[in-house]
């Protein structure tokens, strides 16, 4: 049998082609014995808690090579079959470690399948569920937000990475959501807020390739802070 690799949070926040990771979590689950006395109740106790440790432990491989199989077909742009493959680490196999992940990357796989209104769902479960990664939590945002542009609604789209900006401000990628927020702001006739959110830009982040590229978006429009 083939030892199952599980991916670190460093190794995916790292991996240029999908900036996703997973932030490891223990694995709890509760267990009851009947007390019925003496060493009886100790010898039940000790096979219970084995089977329980021993069903935990299956339901992780599982889920671990079931996620991995899922992040493979995402890799490969099968996004129906990642689907198929997250959607079973969260229905079946949520409490396990890869629970929250399988669910961002669930959402993920949505997007790039052009299902946005699942995707969004998705991304709006995980945020409910999950807050505990600013990473994960803003790029969810910034998903919300690719899913309004993918219907047509730019001005939400504008507002949702603007708030996945501002939220995180010192967030790797928040100069980058400042850029779309701009660019989906003046798509949509927004020039006070473009305004706004290019003057965060070039304070925020200046020099950097969002920082000029919004700043050659607005010389396009005209637009003069």
């Amino acid at each position: 049998m083939s030892k199952t690799i599980k991916i670190t949070k460093r190794e995916i926040k790292e991996d240029k082609f999908t900036t996703f990771m997973l932030q490891a979590k223990d694995y709890v689950m509760e267990r009851w014995v009947y007390f019925v006395g003496g060493l009886v109740v100790v010898f039940a106790a000790v096979l219970i808690a084995s089977f329980l440790k021993s069903g935990a432990a299956k339901n992780e491989q599982v889920a671990v090579e079931t996620y991995n199989r899922a992040m493979s077909e995402l890799y490969s742009k099968n996004y129906q079959l990642a689907v198929v493959d997250f959607k079973t680490v969260v229905d079946q196999y949520g409490s396990t470690s890869q629970g929250e992940m399988a669910l961002f990357n669930l959402g993920n796989a949505y997007l790039q399948s052009k299902n946005f209104p699942d995707a969004r769902a998705t991304f709006e479960r995980y945020l409910a569920k999950y807050d505990d990664d600013k990473f994960f939590t803003a790029s969810a945002i910034a998903g919300i937000a690719a899913c309004l542009a993918g219907t047509g609604d730019v001005a939400g789209a504008a507002d949702k990475y603007r708030e996945a900006a501002e939220k995180f401000a010192d967030f790797q990628l928040a100069g980058e959501y400042y850029y779309q927020a701009l660019y989906y702001y003046v798509q949509s006739g927004n020039i006070e807020s473009a305004k706004v959110v290019l003057t965060k830009l070039n304070k925020e982040f200046p020099g950097t390739r969002a920082d000029r590229d919004g700043l050659r978006l607005a010389s396009e429009h005209n637009i003069v802070l």
